[in-house]
């Protein structure tokens, strides 16, 4: 598949959606990523920048990750028929990663792109989305974060705490209060969404919601004259693949994760629910669940 010179992620996946293609479209950049298509629907994005559907489902608790280690490939079907999680929980947590990982991909400067027919997305969710929708939620979601506090300075750099910020009183959400609890001045938003397991973009807002407050340090703005050092991606061989485990030619990513920090326990009384059905101390409602799961292939 040829792209124009210059063709953008979003621009190379209209281009897809439009002939009906199915494979993987690999942006190689930063962050970068891959988005999966079936049939010209996207059925799956992964990104080192945003947590993929395993790590959501262990970081709440919902799956342990013993049981993915079972699940040699494909695991969206067995984990259903397993008990472990509903399918309407699945199918939710499937669209969430696919629109989570898909800011980061399609907002990826100075990619690379390539693609190659017939590779499917390692997890078998049945859900796609339109290309042109997602593209249009990527657009708002920029103009939102533009909207908080007009500077990417603070997207994928490490999260310092601003220590005496020069206010009498502080008003954090639950989140926030999480990212500056676990932010060490090492870690980013989209690692810290991972230890957290929370929507990598969601924290990325709050991270702008912080600098806009004056809680964080803003790093000076990277010049635009100096390019970035693409990302390589690779096919990792089944033996090698990490949780949950890849089939032999799907795609991830060829950098082997650095050990995940250990996440601190929260103040008794402070509520941290975490986005994902199953997090939460009752039983989730399926038929809420199943109505969202409608509600978010509709947007456009």
């Amino acid at each position: 598949m040829n792209f124009a010179d210059g063709a953008t992620p979003a621009a190379a996946l209209a281009q897809l959606a439009a002939e009906g293609a199915t494979g993987a479209l690999t942006v190689l950049g930063e962050p970068g990523g891959v988005v999966f298509l079936r049939d010209g629907r996207v059925n799956g994005v992964e990104s080192p920048a945003a947590p993929s559907v395993d790590r959501l489902l262990t970081a709440c608790g919902r799956v342990p990750e013993r049981v993915w280690e079972t699940i040699p490939s494909r695991p969206a079907r067995m984990l259903v028929e397993g008990g472990h999680v509903t399918a309407a929980e699945m199918e939710l947590c499937a669209l969430q990663a696919l629109h989570d990982a898909a800011y980061f991909v399609l907002g990826t400067a100075r990619a690379e792109l390539r693609f190659d027919a017939g590779i499917g997305h390692w997890l078998g969710a049945e859900g796609t989305v339109a290309a042109d929708a997602l593209c249009d939620q990527v657009a708002r979601q920029r103009r939102i974060l533009d909207e908080v506090y007009p500077s990417p300075a603070t997207d994928l750099a490490p999260v310092v705490p601003v220590l005496r910020p020069g206010l009498d009183r502080v008003l954090l959400s639950g989140l926030q209060w999480e990212i500056v609890l676990h932010a060490d001045g090492r870690l980013t938003p989209q690692e810290l969404a991972g230890l957290l397991g929370r929507s990598a973009y969601a924290v990325t807002l709050d991270v702008r919601r912080l600098a806009a407050a004056g809680l964080i340090v803003v790093p000076p703005e990277q010049s635009a004259d100096r390019p970035e050092e693409p990302r390589a991606l690779a096919a990792v061989p089944h033996e090698a693949a990490l949780l949950p485990q890849r089939v032999p030619g799907i795609y991830t990513f060829d950098d082997s994760p650095a050990p995940m920090p250990v996440r601190r326990e929260l103040p008794a009384g402070v509520s941290a629910l975490a986005v994902l059905p199953g997090a939460i101390d009752r039983a989730p409602d399926d038929n809420l669940l199943k109505r969202i799961v409608a509600a978010l292939q509709s947007l456009r």
